[in-house]
């Protein structure tokens, strides 16, 4: 019988995929032409001991999630703490195609019809069969404007048809060219049908802390709010159990408490944010150390609300006062932590290209500065106390931007103020304002950081200009073309002063030496593929 048609999108995702890094030419490849099982395609991990079956991944964030629904949490707690819990379809990398729900899909050749194959046996952590049904009342769901998820639910205005063929496949019909929509159809996480549809999923339902039946190697045991998620392996996955009985997430805001907590054995992982503690944990044999691609940009943005900073005049004069490498050097003390960031996109990125960034020149910042009138002005800078390194990129601005001319007050935030400062208010208090995002894989992905009509647009320094390209990069499958697009995307953001570009850092880690596969898949947030994670004895 035919099934029911749906029509809706899927909003651009928040969180790309993070990729092996490239060289500096520009990248142009349509679709990464490989496919593969995860399991088939990681790279070997570091060896040492033998494997045991068993033991517990301890991690820790400095905050807490609101939800186990997935589709509620979009920050980096979230994605990290619920990915084990929630299997995506497949990730379009770089280089080749992984897959996880899915078991194939087909892009057709106008681009215009995705057909995706789910894997044969999948389950949910309570028993139930994984099947389009879920695929179709989810797509029904998110289009529910009661549940307010309805952002990017269209492409160019228009919705996308999602139609069942069988139990196992689906297409996704699209109303015009989008080439990014692979990347974000691959990277949807679906609810299951039998344990929502009677129950209106909305931000802040009791079912969302209560059920957390995902489809992921390891199942939610118990949460307690505030403190830990406790997650247990599921022994029916569809790909085999992990290895892991247990993971772990702890809630630890204090950083010197979370090294402290590491040391004792407390936690398995530990990110290494300064040379010092590069240094002390590599010289030590009781861990092991891994640097992998983070996929990230850190920023200091403009808020084109502030009298001071709508002036793109003021905003040429800090980006010319400003020295990356020394900002990197007094906030993280190595490049081997922090290389310097040029652009708004990383080599991760499908297309990257090595443009010219901003160098200081301090003579010609002072004199606009003086041009617009604004020496001695005070420019309040807002960043996020949970990030790290993110206080000492502010106190390193300060002293150089009074070194030009200009009097900065910082003020630190913890993630949801901030987030509610820097994105969704436009009172205009603030000149200035230090964040990070994810860009990899599809470049079209990173346009909600950018756009005038953006859900994170209202204190954004943009034109209408780059909201034309971003347009364009989506509408057309060429690849030269695509590369062409964000390479004019990169110098006109760069041209009109909308950010500066502070570091693409990597993320370093130590780990107690038994734990083995970090360094499977080079992919962040931590870990793409928990069966890859094991202990050896």
């Amino acid at each position: 019988m035919k099934r029911t048609i749906l029509c809706l999108a899927l909003a651009l995702g928040l969180l790309g995929t993070t990729l092996a890094g490239c060289g500096d030419q520009t990248t142009a490849e349509a679709t990464p032409a490989p496919t593969s099982d995860p399991q088939e395609s990681a790279a070997p991990s570091s060896s040492g001991g033998e494997k045991v079956d068993g033991g517990t991944l301890i991690m820790c964030e400095p905050t807490d999630i609101s939800s186990l629904n997935i589709l509620y949490e979009t920050g980096d707690e979230g994605m990290t703490m619920l990915k084990p819990v929630y299997d995506p379809l497949y990730v379009v990398a770089k280089d080749e195609v992984r897959y996880y729900l899915a078991e194939s899909r087909e892009v057709s050749e106008d681009g215009l019809t995705i057909t995706v194959t789910l894997r044969d046996n999948l389950k949910w952590h309570d028993g139930e069969p994984i099947t389009t049904d879920d695929v179709l009342w989810y797509f029904e769901m998110k289009m529910n404007p009661d549940n307010n998820t309805s952002s990017g639910t269209t492409v160019n205005g228009e919705p996308v048809t999602v139609a069942a063929v069988d139990e196992r496949t689906f297409t996704v019909t699209l109303p015009s060219v989008s080439a990014s929509y692979d990347a974000t159809l691959g990277n949807l996480k679906l609810l299951p049908k039998h344990v929502y549809e009677d129950t209106p999923v909305l931000a802040g339902a009791e079912i969302n802390s209560t059920s957390g039946v995902g489809s992921g190697p390891f199942m939610v045991k118990e949460w307690n709010k505030g403190e830990s998620l406790v997650l247990e392996r599921f022994e029916d996955y569809y790909r085999g159990p992990a290895s892991l009985e247990q993971v772990v997430f702890r809630i630890i805001p204090n950083a010197s408490a979370e090294e402290i907590a590491f040391q004792n054995g407390e936690l398995s992982v530990l990110r290494l944010t300064t040379q010092d503690m590069l240094e002390k944990y590599s010289n030590d044999p009781n861990y092991s150390v891994y640097t992998l691609t983070e996929g990230r940009i850190n920023y200091m943005g403009f808020n084109s609300n502030s009298p001071l900073t709508s002036d793109p005049k003021v905003r040429e004069a800090i980006c010319l006062a400003l020295n990356v490498d020394e900002i990197i050097a007094g906030a993280y003390g190595s490049t081997d932590l922090a290389p310097a960031a040029k652009t708004v996109f990383c080599p991760s990125n499908l297309y990257y290209t090595d443009v010219d960034g901003y160098s200081q020149d301090l003579e010609r910042a002072q004199q606009l500065i003086a041009e617009a009138g604004v020496e001695g002005e005070t420019f309040r800078l807002v960043y996020n106390s949970s990030r790290e390194n993110m206080e000492n990129c502010a106190l390193m601005i300060q002293q150089q931007l009074r070194a030009a001319g200009l009097n900065v007050e910082i003020q630190g935030y913890e993630t949801q103020g901030f987030f509610e400062v820097f994105f969704y208010t436009d009172a205009g208090d603030w000149e200035l304002g230090l964040n990070g995002y994810s860009t990899n894989g599809d470049n079209q992905g990173d346009e909600y950081m950018f756009s005038l009509e953006g859900f994170l647009s209202k204190n954004i320094c943009s034109t209408d200009e780059i909201a034309a390209l971003w347009n364009a990069g989506d509408a057309t499958t060429d690849p030269a073309e695509r590369a062409d697009i964000y390479r004019q995307i990169q110098e006109q953001i760069r041209d009109v002063y909308t950010m500066f570009p502070i570091s693409s850092p990597n993320f370093v880690v130590a780990t107690d030496s038994r734990l083995k596969g970090v360094d499977a898949i080079d992919m962040i947030p931590l870990f793409e593929d928990y069966l890859q994670l094991y202990m050896t004895n």
